[in-house]
């Protein structure tokens, strides 16, 4: 998180929302994604009567699934605010350390389920408003004040996507939203010297001496 999140949050965020991104804040929202695969319709209703999920949708059932466990995690870490669970006044925190963490996985490309989901919500919330690029800044800023609706609808779509097994609004959907934009590409790419990971320490340094 120090070492890669952090950093890259710094150099996409504006600053007083970078700084609000922090470890607690990203481990929340994978908490809740965790938790949110279990949520959700167990099966698709069908024209043809029940049948699953996954065999509905096809091909882009697991870019469909992780979109669906971050942005209900999402949501129901609004939920528990409102509810007193949590302290409202970390949801800035909660949604600075979201979007910090869909930089910092789709710098890997959308080939994969995680990637194709995040840009997804990246594309989508920008639509949306609740992410704004600031020329004056030359950073990404986070509306907190869009975020809860613009998630809020974003779950209900996705939510009705796995209830329905409808594949070709399921394509259609990230035929829309499921690539990475000109602008955002060129910034990931100047921050290649961000670490991807780190590097562990060598088993030697573990082994006791004879």
């Amino acid at each position: 998180m120090n070492y890669v999140v952090l950093p890259i949050a710094k150099r996409l965020l504006r600053a007083d929302q970078a700084a609000l991104a922090s470890a607690e804040g990203y481990l929340a929202t994978t908490m809740m994604h965790e938790i949110s695969h279990g949520l959700g319709p167990a099966y698709s209703r069908t024209a043809a009567g029940k049948k699953d999920i996954r065999e509905s949708i096809g091909g882009e059932f697991s870019g469909l699934e992780e979109a669906k466990a971050d942005i209900v995690g999402l949501y129901g870490l609004k939920w528990l605010a409102d509810h007193g669970a949590v302290p409202n006044e970390k949801m800035p925190g909660y949604y600075a350390s979201f979007v910090a963490g869909i930089f910092r996985t789709v710098r890997f490309g959308v080939a994969e389920a995680h990637g194709r989901a995040e840009i997804m919500h990246f594309n989508y919330l920008s639509e949306h408003g609740a992410i704004k690029w600031e020329a004056a800044t030359q950073r990404y800023a986070i509306d907190f004040a869009r975020m809860p609706d613009a998630v809020a609808s974003l779950a209900k779509e996705l939510l009705e996507q796995e209830a329905t097994g409808d594949s070709k609004r399921v394509n259609a959907w990230f035929a829309k939203y499921g690539s990475i934009g000109a602008a955002l590409a060129k910034l990931l790419e100047g921050i290649i010297d961000v670490p991807v990971d780190i590097e562990p320490f060598p088993l030697s340094d573990f082994m006791l001496d004879d």
